[in-house]
């Protein structure tokens, strides 16, 4: 069953990331997509944390940030 989303993420959030990623990264089997976008005029980081491994793909989580220092983005 998939899980109620409380981050006010929308799905076409993620397929943006997910399509048009800055970067990929390989973490104990879990591709990991960022991207920064611009909203109201400030910068966020968004992550998407996917494991291929399952079938159908299984969305881990999502999430986005403005501590872009945090994981090496200088603005």
């Amino acid at each position: 069953m998939a899980r109620t989303v409380v981050r006010d993420i929308s799905k076409e959030a993620v397929l943006l990331v997910v399509a048009h990623p800055d970067a990929v990264l390989e973490q104990q089997g879990v591709s990991i997509y960022s991207k920064l976008v611009v909203e109201n005029s400030k910068t966020y980081l968004y992550r998407v944390f996917i494991n291929f491994k399952k079938s159908p793909a299984l969305v881990i989580t999502v999430y986005k940030t403005s501590k872009l220092e945090k994981y090496g983005y200088k603005i």
